[in-house]
C-alpha cells in the first residue's frame, strides 16, 4: 500500500481525490467506504479493471440495471445497457440476421403501468429495445401504423405509435393521457428516440392504471445526444423530468432501493436529492452515485463522465477468487422481485 500510495501521489498529487493514502486499508477495515476517484486510480496504477475493484470494495455495478427494472413500475423509464441482466434472467434471441451492436445503437426501456398507452399490445412491464439506427421511411408507407416507437415528449417517455403530419409535426398515437392529442413540434415538443424491434414480455403482466390527466404540450427539457459534455446537475435534472419523478417520489424510490439491498447507505434523504441538483460535484459515496443511477435511468459511465471522472473501463480482470461472494448474493437479493421475470418474447420484425 505504501508503494501503491506513492504511485498515486507522483501520478495525481496528494491533494486530489484520487491520492490513496498508505492507510487506505485500516480505513476499509474501520467501514470507511473508498471514493470513486479513489477506486479508479487502483484501476490505473495495478492495470485492474476498475469494476473489478469496485466489485472488490463490496459494489457491484451489474446491480445497477438489475434495480432499475425492479423499481420503475408505474411510469415508462430507460434502463441502461442490460447485457449482463438480460444473459441471465432473459432469453434474448437476434430477430434478424443484423450484427448486434449494442455500444449507443438501443434505447431500452421498461413500459409503465400508468402510460402503457398501446395496452394491451406492449404489456405493463414489458422491457423494449427501441433500435436507433431507423429510416426515417418507416415514420411512412401502409406499415407505418403498425410500428411502435420510443418517443420522447413533454410528459416523459411512451412507447406508441407516430403519425407524421409534416416534415416538423407528429401526432402520437393513441390519444390517451399522458399523450396529447395536438401535433407535437419535432425536437422541440417531442423526440423519437428509436424503433421498437423487440418486447420482453413478463410472466405475470401488471395490472394497467390508466391516467386521465393530459399532460399539455412544453418544450423538450433533454437535449439530444451530442458530443457536447452535460455537467453533473444538469444531467439529474433532465433525467428526472424524463422520467417524470417529483423528488419527492424520487426520495421514495431511493428507500425502495434500500430496502431491497437491505442497506441503508443506498438511500438518498429528499433534502441531498436537491442538493445534488443544485451543486455540480459528484457524490463521495459510491452507494449514493449507485443510487442516482438507478431511480433516474442513468447509465453509471456517463454519470462518472457528466461528474468530470473520465473511468478507463479495460484492463485485467482480477482473479475470482478475491472477488467478493457477498455482491453476488446482493445480486441475487435485488433479481428475486423480478422472479416473474420476462418469459415471453414478440419481435416487432421489419420487412
Amino acid at each position: 500500500m505504501c508503494q501503491v500510495s506513492a504511485l498515486t501521489c507522483m501520478r495525481y498529487g496528494k491533494k486530489t481525490p484520487y491520492f490513496i493514502p498508505p492507510t487506505f486499508l485500516y480505513k476499509q477495515k474501520n467501514g470507511i467506504t473508498p471514493h470513486i476517484c479513489q477506486i479508479a486510480a487502483l484501476s490505473q496504477v495495478t492495470g485492474c479493471r476498475f469494476s473489478d475493484w469496485m466489485n472488490v470494495c463490496g459494489f457491484d455495478l451489474k446491480l445497477i440495471p438489475a434495480l432499475q427494472l425492479a423499481v420503475h413500475t408505474e411510469r415508462t423509464a430507460i434502463v441502461t445497457p442490460i447485457d449482463a441482466a438480460l444473459g441471465r434472467d432473459f432469453s434474448i434471441i437476434p430477430w434478424s440476421s443484423r450484427p448486434e451492436q449494442s455500444n449507443g445503437r438501443y434505447f431500452f426501456a421498461k413500459i409503465g403501468s400508468r402510460d402503457a398507452v398501446v395496452y394491451p399490445k406492449l404489456l405493463p412491464g414489458s422491457v423494449v429495445r427501441a433500435d436507433r439506427c431507423y429510416s426515417p421511411h418507416f415514420l411512412e408507407g401502409s406499415n407505418a401504423d403498425d410500428r411502435l416507437w420510443l418517443v420522447e415528449h413533454p410528459g416523459g417517455l411512451a412507447c406508441c405509435h407516430v403519425k407524421r403530419v409534416d416534415h416538423e409535426h407528429i401526432v402520437l398515437q393513441p390519444s390517451r393521457p399522458p399523450l396529447s392529442a395536438w401535433p407535437l413540434r419535432l425536437s422541440r415538443e417531442a423526440r423519437i428516440l428509436g424503433l421498437v424491434d423487440l418486447e420482453l414480455r413478463p410472466r405475470k403482466a401488471r395490472p394497467f392504471e390508466p391516467m386521465y390527466i393530459p399532460i399539455k404540450s412544453e418544450l423538450l427539457t433533454m437535449p439530444p445526444h451530442s458530443g457536447n459534455r452535460m455537467n453533473f446537475s444538469k444531467l439529474l435534472r433532465l433525467s428526472r423530468a424524463r422520467t417524470g419523478l417529483t423528488l419527492r417520489a424520487a426520495h421514495q424510490m431511493t428507500l425502495q432501493v434500500a430496502q431491497l439491498l437491505r442497506n441503508r447507505d443506498y438511500r438518498i434523504p429528499l433534502g441531498l436529492l436537491s442538493d445534488y441538483e443544485a451543486t455540480n460535484k459528484l457524490p463521495r459515496h459510491i452507494a449514493k452515485i449507485m443510487t442516482l443511477c438507478i431511480i433516474y435511468g442513468i447509465d453509471f459511465w456517463e454519470m462518472m463522465e457528466a461528474g468530470g471522472n473520465r473511468v478507463d473501463a479495460s484492463g485485467s480482470r482480477i482473479g475470482k477468487q478475491f472477488l467478493r461472494r457477498t455482491t453476488r448474493d446482493m445480486e441475487r437479493e435485488a433479481m428475486r422481485p423480478l422472479a416473474a421475470g420476462h418469459e415471453h418474447r414478440h419481435d416487432f420484425g421489419l420487412s
